[in-house]
């Protein structure tokens, strides 16, 4: 049922009108790579430990019955060795869309306890759950190290949950706010420390209110707007691709924001002053001239733009054009829905639409949980059908609107031809607005 479900509700799309596409830097490449681990979770032992580094203050444990307990808590065996876990962050107040990192050790029996799995999560004052923020592993020496972009007011901790052969536990509550105080040059390098490394250039005037120094793991950029002080970093992949545009000169401007990084297959997303550059482990990277959320979310589905697998007829274990989406949602089922769904996911907002794995419920979630109608918008979902019955058999991202027709990223698609020929592909092209049933609006 799925396979000529699946080759009906895609196959369609080939119909569509074709215009200009951006292709990232893998085109072509064929089948999923393992993504590399972004290098910031195992930083140096310099940066764990740092001599800033702020600790959670002594505060009781939050007994099993409360949310910490029950996220915690499993079956472990009575004779499980007690583990303890302590917490810092680097700092604890901030400007907004700064870097920080919550960082600390963990033991079992009073021992360094390598190789085990700390979450850190978040939560403002007023929530009572908890999300969880990132993942490291522990070192040899049971260290860990979270790195998190700051946005709003939280309160952090960090939870080891436990095995069969060691007990639970979690941090106390640290709670970082925001300064309104200039972030300068100094400071900020003063601030980053072992993140950043050592200088590797003077200071370099690039406009009249920018200036950039170069280190050995990125470059801090100094933004003086309206005679205050703001002092960003860029590193990595984004670097790169911002160096490509011209930098503060080009037309991404100066950065807003650290990037966010952590995210799925080593990803990072930046935000600047004219758009957001994306880049992750794989080597893909994309630019956009849209903002904010919005401008996060299109980078990343444009990131992908270029992928194909192609179609493997004598595969009947799996469907038939098994993608890196497939494999990261665990599930055959056809995949231009799991592509919505990875990259909201790998932009860092996975809430914005469903998580789903397969295309029925993907479908049916967006229905019930969004808002829908007939305008086309940026940022909206494009629903189509390419099947007798009429319903929805295919989803498309909104990127631009022009009159009549709308340019749309979507995956699972021949692209009207432009994917090679026995694949299916991730592409970007104009496609005529009368074809699509209705738009469903996630809420940014």
């Amino acid at each position: 049922m799925w396979r000529s479900f699946a080759q009906q509700a895609d196959a369609g799309t080939d119909r569509a009108a074709w215009g200009a596409r951006t292709r990232p830097r893998h085109a072509g490449r064929t089948g999923p790579r393992r993504p590399s681990r972004w290098v910031g979770t195992a930083l140096a032992v310099a940066l764990l430990v740092p001599t800033t580094g702020v600790a959670a203050s002594a505060a009781p444990r939050e007994a099993p019955g409360t949310t910490a307990g029950a996220v915690a808590a499993g079956a472990v065996d009575a004779a499980a060795r007690p583990s303890a876990l302590t917490g810092a962050v680097t700092e604890r107040r901030l400007r907004k869309g700064e870097t920080f990192w919550m960082f600390g050790r963990l033991t079992v029996g009073g021992s360094p306890a390598a190789g085990r799995a700390v979450v850190v999560q978040k939560k403002r004052t007023d929530e009572s759950g908890w999300r969880t923020v990132g993942t490291d592993t522990t070192n040899r020496s049971g260290r860990y190290s979270v790195r998190v972009r700051a946005g709003a007011v939280y309160e952090y901790r960090a939870i080891y949950r436990g095995s069969a052969s060691a007990r639970s536990s979690w941090t106390a509550r640290i709670g970082v706010g925001f300064t309104t105080a200039d972030r300068t040059m100094t400071s900020r390098e003063r601030q980053m420390g072992a993140a950043i490394g050592r200088p590797t250039s003077g200071h370099r005037q690039v406009t009249r209110t920018v200036v950039s120094r170069s280190y050995e793991k990125g470059i801090l950029v100094k933004v003086t707007r309206s005679g205050r002080d703001r002092t960003w970093w860029v590193h990595g992949g984004i670097l790169g691709e911002y160096r490509h545009l011209g930098g503060a000169k080009g037309r991404m401007g100066a950065p807003v924001m650290d990037p966010l990084c952590g995210l799925a297959r080593g990803g990072c997303v930046q935000r600047f002053e004219g758009g957001v550059l994306y880049s992750n482990g794989d080597g893909a990277t994309a630019s956009t001239g849209l903002t904010g959320v919005l401008g996060e979310a299109v980078a990343t589905a444009r990131s992908q733009v270029g992928y194909f697998v192609r179609y493997d007829g004598g595969n009947g274990s799996r469907y038939d054009w098994y993608s890196k989406y497939n494999a990261w949602a665990r599930t055959n089922a056809p995949w231009c829905g799991l592509f919505q769904s990875w990259f909201f996911k790998a932009s860092g907002h996975a809430t914005l639409v469903p998580q789903s794995t397969t295309w029925g419920a993907y479908r049916d979630s967006v229905r019930r949980n969004l808002p829908t109608g007939s305008t086309p918008r940026v940022g909206a979902l494009a629903f189509v059908s390419y099947i007798a019955s009429g319903e929805a058999s295919h989803v498309m991202y909104v990127v631009q609107v022009d009159g009549s027709r709308i340019k749309v990223i979507h995956g699972n698609t021949g692209g009207a031809g432009t994917v090679p020929s026995g694949a299916r592909g991730v592409v970007e092209q104009w496609v005529s607005e009368s074809q699509v049933l209705y738009y469903a609006y996630p809420r940014y």
